[in-house]
């Protein structure tokens, strides 16, 4: 019970995320593919976190510390929670990928590589701006988690960490996308009724949290780094949104136009009597 107490409460940001992820996930799958999804993240989790810490693949050698165990639920060598987030943050890459891809007026992208394409990279993202952080844990509230065999490129991670997760997080993103590839294309007339809109912001909020928790730790060249990968992409969206919503503004009228010139003609038809 006590361990149990540990991972979700001490761990309140993982019991956080996955509660949005099972509230978004059961509306948009329903709750046999959500199981399904879960059960399946999990499990891959579970062996690429066991199989670098035992064998150094995918993400290179790396062991979380002891002193955890006691206090939070392990699966083998792993703490729990570092499995179970693996839930939420494909997810949400995911989602996030398929509604940048399709635009604010539509759930479904021209072609599925687009929304693949951009969930992986936000994947991607997301861990560049995470693994950092989370390696500075005894310094704010994660506390110490894990440790790295030899140094690393990226604020002392491994290239192999991050090649390894982008593999990762493939194999989940095509879970997800074997799950829900007939999901069809709903035409949205609001961005925040948009049904992708609540992930999107969590996926946001991920990467922000961690972005500010750095700053506050003093690892102001990470928090950097999340800014100058974010503004780029934020203002390419932008205007890449805005031209979508003024095309389907500029269709909207043209059929609202046929529909009413159509009435015109109908009522200027003559009507013939018959003899």
């Amino acid at each position: 019970m006590h361990e149990l107490a540990g991972t979700v409460f001490h761990r309140w940001y993982v019991t956080l995320f996955g509660l949005t992820f099972v509230w978004q996930a059961v509306k948009h799958m329903g709750w046999r593919r959500t199981l399904l999804y879960a059960v399946a993240a999990v499990g891959v989790g579970a062996l690429a976190e066991n199989g670098s810490v035992h064998l150094g693949f995918p993400y290179t050698r790396y062991a979380f510390e002891h002193s955890l165990r006691g206090h939070e639920i392990f699966l083998g060598d792993v703490p729990l929670m570092v499995p179970l987030s693996y839930t939420f943050m494909a997810y949400f890459a995911y989602l996030s990928g398929r509604f940048l891809a399709a635009g604010p007026r539509h759930t479904r992208a021209a072609r599925p590589w687009m929304e693949l394409l951009l969930a992986l990279m936000l994947a991607v993202w997301a861990l560049w701006v995470l693994d950092p952080v989370s390696r500075l844990g005894d310094k704010f509230y994660l506390g110490r988690l894990f440790r790295y065999a030899g140094p690393g490129f990226w604020f002392g991670l491994p290239l192999g960490s991050q090649l390894g997760f982008a593999l990762t997080a493939a194999v989940l993103i095509a879970i997800l996308h074997a799950l829900n590839r007939r999901d069809p294309d709903v035409a949205v007339d609001r961005v925040r009724r948009h049904p992708y809109f609540v992930s999107l912001f969590t996926y946001h909020a991920q990467v922000f949290h961690m972005a500010v928790v750095a700053f506050v730790v003093g690892a102001d060249a990470v928090g950097g780094s999340a800014l100058l990968m974010w503004i780029p992409a934020a203002a390419i969206t932008a205007v890449y949104w805005g031209t979508l919503n003024r095309l389907g503004a500029a269709s909207a009228r043209q059929d609202d136009g046929q529909s009413l010139q159509a009435v015109h003609e109908d009522r200027r038809e003559p009507v013939r009597l018959s003899s």
